[in-house]
């Protein structure tokens, strides 16, 4: 990690950045009222939009989740590294530290750290239009040639997956769980006392 000249590494200049500039764009804001009593102003990127990638990689950045994306953000894989994620810097550098404490405490984890790090791509930014050039390497291991995509919250992030896979994972869901309730409660039986 290289020195910004004050003493800081590259992550912790990310992150005072990521601090400055997103502190009530953030999912630990998600409570706060700014003082001011009004709803909160950030829920967690919540939502699922349809969107296509363009010939040169492109792909718009719902509106809905442009300001508490950030300016600049990190594009990488998603904690269970099955698609293109958005993360604002300061999550996707928790995650980061995550793995890395994972990987101290159980160094078999090492490859899991490794491809979250070889699939991380900081410092990016959407033009004005709010177009994101997807980097090819993440784009081509996790949405192929896929052009029609969903772009879904994830309350700390924002997955990016084929369409089709979208409509697979809602067909899958309506399978596994027919009564999402019943499931729910008996999961939390013996949980809740």
């Amino acid at each position: 990690m290289a020195n910004q000249g004050d003493g800081r590494t590259d992550s912790e200049e990310m992150a005072a950045q990521a601090a400055g500039n997103n502190a009530m764009n953030t999912p630990e804001a998600q409570h706060s009222d700014g003082g001011n009593g009004n709803e909160p102003s950030f829920f967690g990127f919540t939502g699922s939009y349809p969107h296509s990638i363009d010939a040169k990689g492109r792909m718009i950045i719902p509106a809905a989740f442009r300001d508490a994306l950030g300016a600049r953000f990190v594009v990488a894989l998603s904690p269970d590294f099955q698609t293109v994620a958005l993360y604002p810097v300061k999550a996707w550098i928790d995650r980061r530290n995550e793995l890395v404490a994972y990987t101290k405490m159980i160094p078999k984890l090492q490859d899991m750290q490794d491809m979250f790090t070889k699939y991380s791509y900081t410092d990016c930014e959407a033009d004005a239009q709010g177009r994101l050039l997807l980097p090819q390497r993440i784009r081509a291991l996790r949405l192929g040639d896929a052009r029609d995509v969903e772009v879904n919250g994830a309350f700390d992030h924002i997955r990016i997956v084929p369409a089709s896979v979208g409509k697979d994972q809602d067909r899958t869901f309506d399978e596994k769980y027919p009564d999402p309730l019943a499931f729910l409660s008996e999961m939390l039986k013996g949980i809740e006392r």
